[in-house]
């Protein structure tokens, strides 16, 4: 079947974000290198990887629809009447993205270990951190992409060492950046937010949307 959007993601929680708004998501999860560069800034880390997630996406659409277009048209080949094989993408607009939690100019991304989890919980109890979202859309009829890095602030509430340790428990820590999950058992950790709560999560929707209306996608917005 076609799709509204591909995602360049294997996150259940962006995928999910964008079903309840109505679209409907394949995934395509891409294999990165998620190393920031020597003095690279935050916005620049997230809007790099949510792009090279994007482009690495389209290049193995673009090669797999290349090598169905060829089976389909040599000697001996099928027409299977399958969307890939007609030489179509399964959808117009592939949609990337990565999210970093930022304190006193230190990224947190994800925990290697429940040793590295709770040391970030410590560090974030009680304090207020920044969360970066950067976001890729591709357009694979124009060949045209839009980026963006939205910020959230987030205040913790503070925590004990056992209180830590009962939440590391849970099990929802080891893939999730700053190593809590906002939409999970992790929100009772949460005093504030200023900003987006869905870019937290790991997905900006009202931006998303916007830069998608912009380019151009608006049989397949939610309104």
């Amino acid at each position: 079947m076609a799709y509204q959007l591909i995602l360049a993601s294997a996150s259940p929680r962006r995928k999910e974000l964008l079903e309840k708004i109505g679209f409907s998501v394949k995934t395509v999860p891409s294999d990165l290198d998620e190393t920031a560069l020597p003095n690279e800034e935050p916005t620049e880390f997230v809007k790099r990887m949510a792009r090279s997630k994007v482009l690495g996406v389209v290049a193995r659409v673009k090669s797999t629809l290349a090598l169905a277009t060829a089976a389909d048209s040599g000697p001996g080949g099928r027409s299977g009447g399958a969307v890939m094989a007609r030489g179509e993408p399964p959808s117009r607009w592939v949609v990337g993205a990565d999210t970093v939690v930022v304190l006193d100019g230190e990224v947190f991304g994800k925990p290697k270990d429940a040793e590295q989890a709770f040391d970030m919980l410590q560090r974030l109890s009680g304090r207020e951190h920044t969360v970066i979202t950067g976001f890729c859309i591709f357009d694979m009829l124009k060949n045209k992409e839009g980026i963006q890095a939205v910020v959230s602030k987030v205040k913790m509430k503070r925590m004990t060492r056992p209180e830590i340790d009962k939440y590391l428990s849970i099990g929802e820590s080891l893939d999730k950046a700053g190593s809590y999950a906002i939409q999970g058992v992790g929100s009772y950790l949460i005093e504030y937010i200023s900003g987006s709560y869905s870019n937290v999560v790991g997905l900006p929707l009202c931006q998303l949307i916007e830069m998608l209306e912009e380019m151009g996608a608006h049989d397949i917005l939610p309104y």
